[in-house]
């Protein structure tokens, strides 16, 4: 019988300490690098001389560098606005929503400073998710580099970015 107690306790000891190893392994910061394609839409609010305000639609693709991880393969939808003066704002806003390629979606907010013509940097701040990603926390700062889009009335650019996220 004292074998048995022992045994039990030794097994309760083990599951324990190998559960608590799984609980802080799910709870470790993930990183994962990412490349981000953007096909942009937008609408211009005159403003005046040198000044408008500007709303935006955008539909984007991801891959990961290394061809793995939460948003490779996934593709993304937002909206965003800013104001704009003398080609530049440090106000740019905006909402994301991320597609998995497991069904799942991940829910960003992202802010940033544009200045026309140059790469555009900003961060992005992850507010949730669905399923599997239901409670995932984290964010990155991104640069997007604009490219000459392939037809007019469209913006087109990439960002460069690695996410760092923990799943619950």
């Amino acid at each position: 019988m004292k074998k048995s107690i022992l045994i039990l306790g030794l097994s309760l000891a083990l599951c324990v300490i190998s559960g608590s190893d799984v609980l802080s392994q799910a709870s470790k910061e993930i990183s994962e690098s990412v490349i981000n394609t953007w096909y942009t839409t937008s609408k211009v609010l005159p403003l005046g001389e040198d000044r408008a305000f500007i709303t935006f639609e955008q539909f984007g693709g991801l891959v990961s560098e290394d061809s793995k991880g939460l948003f490779h393969e996934a593709t993304a939808r937002g909206v965003g606005s800013f104001p704009i003066e003398k080609g530049v704002s440090k106000n740019l806003i905006g909402y994301n929503c991320y597609f998995l390629k497991n069904g799942d979606k991940v829910f960003a907010t992202f802010t940033g400073e544009i200045k026309t013509g140059i790469p555009t940097k900003g961060k992005t701040t992850i507010i949730g998710g669905t399923g599997k990603c239901a409670g995932i926390q984290g964010g990155w700062e991104f640069t997007c580099y604009p490219l000459r889009p392939a037809a007019e009335g469209i913006g087109q650019s990439y960002c460069k970015f690695t996410a760092k996220y923990r799943l619950p």
